[in-house]
């Protein structure tokens, strides 16, 4: 038996308001007077590009299996939840989750997620990565990979966003502009970008000009890529200034329900993380869970799919909630969950995948019952939807280093 107990860390994450704000997305962008090009409009991507992209909903600290996704009522190891009936017959959830509960039908569960990885730093490179760290290593998230292979050439917005959620891990392998672009406040998401009444046109051109007569006469004396790195920085922060599509990060006059992932995604971002922290629960464990899921969880992620569905945009676009590992069955002495590396959940919602159930747990959730499913197994899943070859490889200090190390696609979904 795994049980592998470390310091706690505390979740990095948003307030309710936040969170909902960023993962919701109940109205239209149009409804808030924000007028997307037609292209974003029309098919919610740029001409050219794949309509598909990914939300991932990270659950920082360490969410409890038990008590979110695969409930054991009237086990010892279950706790004071009580479940509910779902979409899907023969399938419950915890009380609290009415609004998922109702798009059971658009969500699969992976009921029996382990890895090796029982430490907060480690498991989050695992799932962001699908390799455990190594000194030296820079191995790409998964968002850079996605973003790299989806993105058409001159997409003005960063491609990768990231709403609150700081350990994300960052690699060039594929390139400066396809790191994650991280929205720390969310009423200024893109500080620094000039506005109106700034700068005349005439005179950012003439700026512009002069720096590139520098960096011509700078990159003349000098060998390496710094210039090169500059010079595409500067240009990705120049389109940005300039695109119209910068609007869809605006939710300053926005309905709380009228969320920025959607919005993104619509706009033709094919990346989006929204980090969702305090699961580290060691101590009350059951108050501080109930709270989350009533409060955040349940009204973002339940609103969420369903937006994505009305839209027309769930078939394309996947929506993964998970963390860095599950709690403990057993319930500790300060009426908490520890760490807990094997046999938890993930969930996965969209690209034609709901309404499945993979792997289980027996009675009291301490051993794997059936079907184990691994995190190079996800990651190929997940590739293999976007139409992604999970096989292909970037390099990493020489070394080739493929995108799913090697995992295969769960057939259960595929």
């Amino acid at each position: 038996m795994v049980n592998c107990t470390f310091d706690s860390m505390p979740g990095v994450g948003v307030s309710r308001r936040h969170f909902l704000r960023f993962s919701l997305g109940a109205a239209a962008a149009s409804a808030a007077g924000i007028h997307l090009p037609a292209f974003a409009q029309d098919s919610g991507t740029v001409a050219g590009a794949s309509g598909k992209a990914v939300i991932v909903l990270w659950m920082g600290g360490g969410p409890s299996q038990l008590d979110t996704w695969d409930p054991k009522p009237g086990q010892k190891t279950g706790g004071p939840m009580k479940v509910i009936e779902t979409a899907i017959r023969g399938v419950h959830l915890p009380a609290g989750m009415e609004k998922i509960s109702k798009q059971m039908k658009h969500i699969a569960l992976l009921r029996a997620m382990t890895t090796m990885e029982a430490a907060h730093e480690r498991g989050a490179h695992l799932f962001h990565t699908c390799f455990a760290p190594i000194p030296g290593q820079d191995f790409a998230a998964m968002g850079t990979v996605v973003a790299a292979q989806l993105t058409p050439k001159g997409f003005p917005l960063p491609s990768f966003v990231s709403v609150a959620q700081q350990d994300i891990p960052q690699s060039s392998a594929f390139g400066e502009e396809f790191k994650a672009f991280t929205v720390n406040d969310v009423n200024n998401p893109v500080p620094n970008v000039m506005r109106s009444g700034g700068v005349s046109g005439d005179r950012q051109k003439e700026r512009e000009e002069l720096l590139d007569a520098q960096n011509d006469e700078f990159e003349g004396r000098r060998e390496g890529k710094e210039v090169e790195k500059v010079r595409t920085a500067v240009q990705k922060a120049q389109d940005l200034m300039t695109t119209p599509l910068l609007k869809a990060f605006d939710v300053k006059s926005e309905p709380e329900n009228c969320l920025l992932a959607r919005r993104l995604v619509q706009a033709g971002v094919k990346f989006v993380e929204i980090g969702l922290g305090g699961w580290d629960t060691h101590v009350n464990n059951f108050d501080t869970v109930n709270k989350i899921i009533r409060e955040q969880l349940d009204p973002g992620m339940g609103t969420l799919i369903k937006d994505l569905n009305e839209k027309g945009m769930l078939k394309d676009t996947l929506v993964l909630w998970m963390g860095e590992f599950g709690r403990t069955p057993e319930i500790n002495t300060t009426n908490g969950r520890d760490h807990w590396c094997k046999g938890f959940s993930v969930a996965v919602a969209g690209g034609g995948m709901g309404g499945r159930i993979v792997g289980s747990t027996d009675k009291s959730g301490m051993d794997v019952q059936d079907r184990p499913v691994t995190v190079p197994e996800l990651f190929a899943t997940v590739y293999r939807h976007l139409g992604i070859p999970e096989n292909n490889h970037y390099i990493v200090n020489q070394r080739k280093v493929k995108y799913s190390y090697g995992g295969k696609p769960i057939k259960e979904l595929l």
